[in-house]
């Protein structure tokens, strides 16, 4: 086998994996099932396999309103692709909530972490599917495949032994539409203000929030 064989089969097993959890999860939580995205290439690669197996899984996003221009664009993408994504904003309606007045901290509380708060609310008994990977970062490398969440919600993470180089190989045979940001150095994206490019050899979401005591925006650590 030539190196490319290799990668395909490595990635084939992984794939064949992903797809056992969630099938899994349809044969268990049947319609108590929902997915969250940002559309980053995990986010894609996960969207991709989840419509195979669980066509209109409720896709939701959160709106900040601090997004790229591309990030927003790939999200009407996928949504003229067919896929259930639902929109999801601050609690703030003003937008009074400026981050260079709150603070990172403050600002992904109110923008993120307390919109899907209020998501889990009242969804006990429901599975919520994530991208996460063990490759990401250093604070995710000990995730496991079940955690369970604020609100009696169980989150699961079918991609959370793929590495970055498993996940690109797939957007590449698949041919996948992924972030044009991606080519320009950002490895990681969230909010613009909050995101820039990642320079060779560092971690993949050093460039998030950079230059501050900060890894997570609480999405996956304060729930």
């Amino acid at each position: 086998m030539n190196s490319h064989d290799i990668k395909k089969q490595n990635v084939d097993f992984l794939i064949s994996q992903t797809k056992q959890i969630l099938c899994w999860a349809l044969e268990e939580f049947s319609e108590k099932i929902f997915m969250t995205s940002a559309f980053g290439f995990n986010g894609i690669v996960l969207l991709d396999l989840v419509r195979g197996i669980i066509p209109d899984v409720p896709v939701y996003f959160i709106d900040t309103g601090y997004h790229f221009r591309e990030t927003l664009e790939l999200k009407e993408y996928y949504s003229q692709l067919g896929c259930n994504i639902i929109d999801m904003s601050s609690m703030v309606d003003n937008k009074e909530a400026h981050l260079e007045t709150l603070g990172h901290d403050l600002c992904c509380q109110i923008n993120k972490v307390e919109p899907m708060r209020g998501l889990l609310a009242g969804r006990e008994g429901f599975l919520w599917i994530t991208a996460l990977s063990r490759d990401q970062s250093e604070s995710r490398r000990n995730i496991s495949t079940l955690q369970l969440v604020s609100g009696g919600v169980l989150k699961v993470n079918p991609l959370f032994a793929w590495t970055m180089d498993d996940v690109w190989y797939y957007i590449g045979e698949n041919r996948l539409v992924y972030n044009e940001l991606h080519d320009k150095g950002y490895k990681s994206i969230g909010c613009q203000p909050c995101s820039s490019v990642v320079l060779s050899g560092e971690e993949i979401r050093v460039g998030r929030w950079r230059g501050c005591d900060k890894e997570e925006c609480g999405l996956h650590t304060k729930l």
